[in-house]
């Protein structure tokens, strides 16, 4: 009977090991991946799962239309086609303000910083090749 409940323990153990190491890794990949597709706009560059780069156009339902290339050729394929978004574009809004307060960061930080084992480096070579002249 202790053996009988040993193995039981240890099916358990294996089984609960298994879904730790495999079965939920999966499961948020496949979570991130459809949070992804989910969040499609249209101007996003993506990378379908066949290799061909496009910008998006058009998000409809389950599909999505692309320009592939300069010459405005168009294709529409399933979402699940998509295999990353290489460039996602955001609402001007959101972009206009950050850009507001990178210029003030900027304008405030304009105080060039060397670093003193840098800064020392570069006198001595300085003054190495003045004693070598």
């Amino acid at each position: 009977m202790n053996a009988g409940v040993m193995n039981l323990l240890l099916l358990v153990f294996f089984i609960v090991l298994m879904y730790l190491m495999m079965i939920r890794p999966q499961r948020k990949r496949d979570k991130e991946t459809r949070e992804m597709r989910d969040s499609l706009t249209k101007g996003d560059e993506i990378v379908t799962i066949g290799g061909i780069l496009g910008k998006i156009d058009t998000v409809k339902e389950d599909t999505v239309i692309i320009s592939i290339n300069s010459s405005h050729t168009k294709m529409e394929i399933t979402k699940t086609a998509v295999g990353s978004v290489r460039r996602k574009t955001e609402s001007k809004k959101a972009d206009e303000a950050p850009a507001e307060e990178k210029e003030e960061k900027s304008a405030s930080n304009t105080k060039k910083v060397t670093p003193k084992k840098l800064g020392a480096r570069k006198e001595n070579a300085e003054s190495a090749e003045e004693k070598s002249e």
